[in-house]
Formats: C-alpha cells, sequence, structure tokens
C-alpha cells in the first residue's frame, strides 16, 4: 500500500516542507514578486519565489528571507539564478514542534559563511550557511574522503522521493513558519492556498 506525507493530500501551487520527504532539495530561483496574500494579520504583500525545476512556488517567510539576504544580498533581482538548497526542518512555533521549509546553504556559495537572521522578537540569530552540492574531496592516500551529509538530488526528483526519515534537530525562531496553521484561523496556512483562495 503506497503511503503519503500529510502534505500530499492537499496540493496546491506552494512548495510544504512534508513534499521533501525529509531530504534536501536544491532549486534555482527564477523569479521573485510580491503578491497581496490574507493570512492572520489581514491582506499584505508577501514574497513569492518561483523555481526553474518545479511550477510550485515558495511563500517567502522572515526567516528564509533573511538567508537569501545573507547569502546574495539585499537585491532581489540578484537572486534570480541562484541555487538554494531548501530542507525540512523541525520547529518549534507556539510551544509546539512542527515541521518547515528551511535554507541550509547554496552550491553557488564560494564557502560556508556565517550570518546574522533578525527573525522576530528573537533578536538576533547566528546561522551558518553551508555551500552544498560538493562532492568530499580524495584523502592523500588516493582513498575518498568521507561524504558530505545529504548532498542535493536533483529537485525534480527530489520532491518525489519517498523516504519515512524524520529530521531530530529542533531549531527555534522568533516568528512561526509560513506552513503553520495559526491559532484561531481557518485553519488554512499559507502553503496551502491555491489559486481559488486566494481573494480576487
Amino acid at each position: 500500500m503506497k503511503t503519503y506525507d500529510y502534505d500530499e493530500l492537499y496540493p496546491g501551487r506552494f512548495l510544504k516542507s512534508g513534499l521533501f520527504k525529509g531530504k534536501e532539495a536544491t532549486l534555482t530561483i527564477a523569479n521573485i514578486l510580491l503578491e497581496e496574500m490574507e493570512d492572520k494579520k489581514g491582506v499584505r504583500a508577501r514574497g513569492i519565489i518561483s523555481f526553474t525545476e518545479t511550477p510550485k512556488q515558495l511563500v517567502l517567510n522572515r526567516t528564509n528571507g533573511e538567508c537569501l539576504k545573507g547569502m546574495f544580498g539585499r537585491d532581489t533581482g540578484k537572486w534570480v539564478g541562484k541555487r538554494v538548497t531548501f530542507y525540512p526542518a523541525t520547529v518549534e512555533a507556539f510551544g509546539a514542534p512542527t515541521l518547515a521549509i528551511r535554507v541550509r546553504g547554496s552550491p553557488d556559495l564560494p564557502a560556508d559563511m556565517e550570518i546574522i537572521c533578525k527573525v522576530g522578537r528573537s533578536g538576533d540569530v547566528r546561522v551558518t550557511m553551508k555551500r552544498t552540492g560538493q562532492k568530499p574531496a580524495a584523502k592523500a592516500n588516493g582513498k575518498a574522503a568521507p561524504a558530505l551529509p545529504a548532498a542535493p538530488v536533483p529537485a525534480a526528483a527530489k520532491l518525489q522521493i519517498t523516504d519515512n526519515s524524520t529530521p531530530a534537530a529542533v531549531t527555534t525562531f522568533g516568528e512561526p513558519p509560513d506552513d503553520v496553521a495559526l491559532p484561531g484561523s481557518s485553519g488554512l496556512a499559507l502553503d496551502q492556498f491555491d489559486e481559488s483562495d486566494v481573494p480576487q
């Protein structure tokens, strides 16, 4: 019997953490635009990122936006064409662990880099953005060095991989991820919208 991640039961136009199936995915930014969307605070402009490898888009939350700005600069026009490695992470939102999409780094970085993210009321958080997608270097004795953890798989295939593993690390940020239904809301999270859900 085939099993599904819960997020697969409610397809829409946006990426959801469950679609990653516990794996990383490296995607190439095709476009960034602002779109009016409704959330618990009312209607407000939100950053939407499109990718070359998938029609699914990403609603840019503050945490991921800070990571992209730290890696590629403030000018979002310079983000286009950059590859970004995303991963599903367990975060704490409203006192409960939940799965969210986070930025691991980019194959386009020259080396790992530490950035400062201004996230919610928590203030500054130091985060290391990884240079992803690199093959392990050979050792002096001719044997391969140990493999790097979680090397990226092509995004189109990655979003289809079935894997029941779950990340163990818990990262706490001050702002809940966008793929979490907020208390008192209709239960419809931003990542569950499709075109029919967006007010016209």
